[in-house]
């Protein structure tokens, strides 16, 4: 039984006969899958040791993840009961990861945070699976050569179309592995053809497509994390980039208002470089700009701090001359002469200014 495979997608739902067709397929399908996965698992405890049971829990597992959103879909299908909320939620749920909240409790993802979605991960179980069978040398389930000939062909155009999706230098890597397979599976259909026993070149081709088609599978997954990642860095660089050019100009501001000003350097984005695009460049950069991100806020604060220094001294001045009003007492009119040529004069001495207002605020009051 061939992979069930969606109709529409999140932004066109599929009808609801379309819908049904598919989660009708999607049950039979597993509960196939299941029951080959039951047989293998019983030949693999007859002798198959620590390995077998190895790879047999972790095609479980991919097998738990489908297992899981196929409940939840039909939950979210109620028997048919669905409007074009419901269906559109369906769709979402088919093509969404199966690591997200939708499907809690099982997931997908490995050490690098890979993530499937349902139609993905249908793939690589039929692939694993079939890699299981030829690996312990377990007779698969009674099938017509024939059908295994054009599940295998149909398998190695899904193969062709996905590395089509890879960028040229990825495909220069995956191609000739294409053609090698291309030419199993011709050696197969040939000696079929002529009536020659298959049995000992078909399996290890089934093996190969299947290997291939679980690797491409994996990268595709691999890669669009990663061009996610990379976006998040991008605009991460962007904004640290806007803040580097604000700080730049409060720095400049409290310089041209305030002395003693902080003499911190502004740190410059543009020095890390452009965005890496490989996984380990990535992780560094990401260090490098959170590294950025904290000596501006060092850099930010201490301005802050000496500007808010001469806006406090500032405020003091105008309380108490606002206090002192119509007294014409000669030493505080001096000072607060003093004060106000000391406040107009650019960069404005801080550490004159303070013990000055000190002695002003101090005039005038009685003994």
């Amino acid at each position: 039984m061939s992979v069930p495979w969606p109709a529409g997608s999140p932004q066109n739902p599929p009808s609801i006969p379309q819908t049904l067709t598919y989660l009708d397929q999607l049950g039979a399908w597993l509960e196939a899958q299941r029951s080959e996965l039951d047989r293998l698992d019983k030949k693999m405890q007859q002798g198959a040791g620590e390995l077998g049971v190895h790879d047999i829990a972790m095609t479980l597992t991919v097998w738990q993840a489908i297992n899981q959103r196929y409940t939840d879909l039909l939950k979210t299908w109620d028997s048919g009961r669905v409007t074009e909320v419901e269906l559109k939620r369906l769709a979402v749920m088919t093509w969404a990861n199966l690591n997200d909240p939708l499907t809690p409790g099982v997931s997908l993802s490995t050490g690098g945070g890979l993530a499937l979605s349902l139609p993905e991960a249908c793939r690589m179980l039929d692939a694993l699976i079939a890699q299981l069978s030829s690996r312990h040398q377990l007779s698969p389930m009674p099938t017509q050569v024939s059908t295994r000939i054009v599940a295998l062909r149909a398998q190695v155009e899904r193969i062709k179309d996905q590395a089509g999706l890879d960028p040229p230098a990825v495909r220069q890597l995956i191609e000739p592995k294409i053609a090698d397979l291309v030419n199993d599976v011709r050696v197969v259909i040939e000696k079929a053809d002529r009536g020659a026993d298959i049995g000992g070149i078909l399996g290890p081709a089934e093996v190969k497509a299947a290997q291939l088609e679980r690797d491409l599978i994996v990268g595709h997954a691999e890669r669009a994390q990663l061009v996610g990642k990379v976006q998040d860095a991008k605009n991460k660089r962007a904004g640290l980039k806007r803040r580097e050019q604000t700080v730049a100009a409060l720095v400049v501001k409290t310089q041209a208002e305030v002395d003693p000003a902080p003499k911190y350097a502004v740190p410059q984005v543009d020095a890390l470089g452009e965005v890496p695009t490989t996984a380990a460049e990535l992780t560094a950069y990401l260090a490098r700009l959170d590294q950025v991100n904290a000596a501006l806020e060092i850099v930010q604060k201490a301005n802050q701090a000496a500007a808010g220094r001469l806006e406090g001294v500032v405020r003091r001045f105008q309380v108490a001359k606002a206090a002192k009003a119509g007294l014409a007492d000669p030493l505080s009119i001096t000072l607060a002469d003093q004060l106000e040529q000391l406040f107009i004069t650019k960069p404005a001495p801080i550490d004159v200014i303070e013990p000055l207002l000190g002695a002003y605020e101090a005039t005038g009051r009685k003994p």
